[in-house]
This record gives C-alpha cells, structure tokens and sequence, in this order.
C-alpha cells in the first residue's frame, strides 16, 4: 500500500493480531470480513484461545475494543471522525479502512507474525506513536 495512513493501517494491524479478547463493533455488512478473519488467526496462531468478536453497531465509523482487563478499552477507531490522542485512528471510510486493515492482518499472519522478525515494536519499526503520527498528518494534509 503505497498510501500515506498506510503506518497507522499496520499498527492497527498488528495490535489486532496480537491481541486478545477483541470485540469489533462494526455494521452487519462487516460480519463475513471478521469472521474470516478470526479464523484466518485461529489457523495461523492454534495456540490462541480467543478470537476477535462481532460486535453489531449501526454507526458509520468502526471501533475495536481491548478487554484485556475485563473494562472495555477503545484501541482502534476507524472512520472520519477523530477519536482521542490514545486510540490507533485509521482515518479513512469504515469500507476502505477496515479492508486494508484485513488484508494487512492477513500479510502478517502469512509472515508469521506475531513470530516474525521486525513485525513488533522491533528497533526497525520503534514503537508506535499516535501524537507523531497524527502531526505528521496535519502537516501533509491527508
């Protein structure tokens, strides 16, 4: 992807892959792309006991939340709106963002991740800074 919100699609990405207990809030028309998803994980990463969950919302931008610690935590937001400073924003249409998101999750699966080398928070890739990111933006006006 040769696309200047194509850092933000990765790390969206890959805290996807990574993480567990996923609750995708998304409408219906989303609900094959997740679930092919979660079982593109489970043949990739057989280890994992959970998967991310369909969640039905009828709001245009999609949230994708962590219950890691069994309180919802807003993670990735992807749409037009801005969300806070501390959550992944994928700032494209819910159908653009969440299919590149897809298709790079499923990039990293074949790769190997979360297994693979310069995939995590690697020195290479350095950890993920939403202000930056987000400037950077503001300053190329995308």
């Amino acid at each position: 992807m040769n696309h200047p919100l194509w850092p933000v699609v990765r790390e969206a990405a890959r805290r996807i892959v990574r993480l567990e207990n996923l609750e995708i809030y998304a409408p219906n028309e989303f609900r094959e792309s997740i679930n092919e998803l979660s079982s593109k994980i489970s043949d990739h990463i057989p280890q994992r006991a959970n998967f991310p969950k369909h969640v039905v919302d009828k709001e245009n931008n999609i949230k994708i939340y962590d219950y890691c610690k069994k309180v919802p935590k807003l993670i990735i937001e992807v749409g037009l709106a801005e969300p806070e400073m501390d959550v992944c924003w994928v700032k494209m249409t819910s159908e653009v963002g969440f299919t590149a998101i897809i298709d790079s999750c499923l990039q990293l699966l074949e790769a190997g991740y979360p297994g693979c080398i310069g995939c995590d928070d690697s020195i290479q890739e350095g950890r993920w800074d939403e202000k930056k990111f987000r400037n950077s933006l503001q300053q190329n006006s995308v």
